[in-house]
C-alpha cells in the first residue's frame, strides 16, 4: 500500500489535534506519518505530542511564523510518503477513511487528486466519479477544504505547493485550498470524487463570522473569478447576488451580505492589480 504523508499546521490547539490523532489510530495499521508543523510560540502541544509519538509516526517540527500555507509547503518538503494530504488540526477521519484511500492510490488508475466526502458539507448528493474542471469551476464542487484533498506527491510538487500570500490574516483571507484545486484543474489533473470515503469537519457558515472576517474570505473568491476560467454567467451571478440579497434581507443580515459582496468585488480587482506580486513563489 503507498505511504501516506499527513501534514497538519497547528496553532492554539490541544484538544481537537488529539482527537485527530485518535481517528488515526482508529484506522488501525497504516502507513502514514504525521508530520506536526507546530506555530504555537510556546510548549502548548510537546507533551501531546510525547503521549502519543509511541502510537503514531510523528514528525514534529516547528516555526515561529503563523502562516498555514508556509507551515503545510515546510511540511510537505519534509514528507517521506507517495501521498501527500493535509488535514486540519481541528478535523477528524472515520475509522476506515484512510485505509480506503491508501487502497485506493494503490491501484493502477488511481486519479492525481483524489478528494474524500466531507460529512458535515450542506453540499451533499453528489456521486462519485471524475470531477471536471468546468464543474470545479462552478463553485458548487465539494472539495474546497485541504483536508478532503489527497495527492500523488509528484502532482503536488508539480504545482508548487499552495499560495503563501493568501489565506487567514492576509488581505484575501483564504482561499488557499479552493486555489490549490483550481490551479490542479487548470493543469489538467485528474480529479476524482469519492462519496463513500468520510472526512469531518464541524461547518462554520461564512455568515456566522465577524464582518471583517466575512469580506476578507469574499475576497477570495474575487480573486478565483479573476484567476481562472470560470464562466462569465458564473461571475456575474456571483457579483450580483450578495447585493440582491443585502436588498431582500432582515436589517442584521444586510450588512453580512453587503460585505460578501464587496469582498468579492475587492479580490476581482486585487487579483487584476496585483497579479504578478500576488502569486510570486
Amino acid at each position: 500500500m503507498p505511504y501516506i504523508s499527513a501534514v497538519v499546521a497547528t496553532l492554539n490547539r490541544t484538544a481537537e489535534l488529539q482527537r485527530l490523532f485518535e481517528s488515526v489510530l482508529s484506522n488501525g495499521k497504516v502507513d502514514l506519518e504525521l508530520i506536526i508543523v507546530d506555530q504555537n510560540r510556546n510548549f502548548l502541544i510537546d507533551t501531546l505530542i510525547a503521549e502519543y509519538n509511541t502510537r503514531l509516526n510523528i514528525l514534529h517540527v516547528k516555526m515561529e511564523e503563523a502562516n498555514q500555507s508556509k507551515a503545510r509547503n515546510y511540511g510537505a518538503s519534509l514528507a517521506k510518503g507517495s501521498v501527500l494530504c493535509f488535514p486540519d488540526d481541528d478535523c477528524w477521519f472515520e475509522k476506515d477513511s484512510i485505509k480506503k484511500v491508501s487502497e485506493y492510490f494503490g491501484t493502477p488508475t488511481a486519479a492525481d487528486l483524489l478528494i474524500i466526502h466531507w460529512k458535515q458539507n450542506p453540499v451533499q448528493g453528489i456521486p462519485s466519479g471524475k470531477l471536471s474542471p468546468r464543474f470545479i469551476y462552478s463553485f458548487k464542487a465539494v472539495g474546497y477544504a485541504t483536508y478532503v484533498m489527497f495527492f500523488k506527491r509528484e502532482k503536488y510538487e508539480a504545482l508548487g505547493g499552495f499560495m503563501q500570500t493568501i489565506g487567514i490574516g492576509k488581505y484575501i483571507g483564504g482561499g488557499e485550498d479552493s486555489e490549490l484545486l483550481f490551479r490542479a484543474a487548470k493543469e489538467k489533473f485528474s480529479i476524482r470524487y469519492d462519496s463513500e470515503i468520510d472526512v469531518n469537519h464541524i461547518y462554520i457558515p461564512v455568515y456566522n463570522r465577524d464582518l471583517p472576517i466575512i469580506r476578507a474570505r469574499q475576497r477570495a473568491m474575487g480573486l478565483m473569478y479573476y484567476r481562472y476560467p470560470v464562466s462569465p454567467f458564473v461571475i456575474f451571478k456571483g457579483m450580483l447576488s450578495p447585493f440582491i440579497k443585502m436588498i431582500t434581507a432582515a436589517r442584521p443580515e444586510k450588512k453580512k451580505h453587503y460585505n460578501a459582496g464587496v469582498g468579492r468585488v475587492q479580490g476581482f480587482l486585487h487579483g487584476f492589480t496585483n497579479s504578478k506580486l500576488l502569486f510570486k513563489k
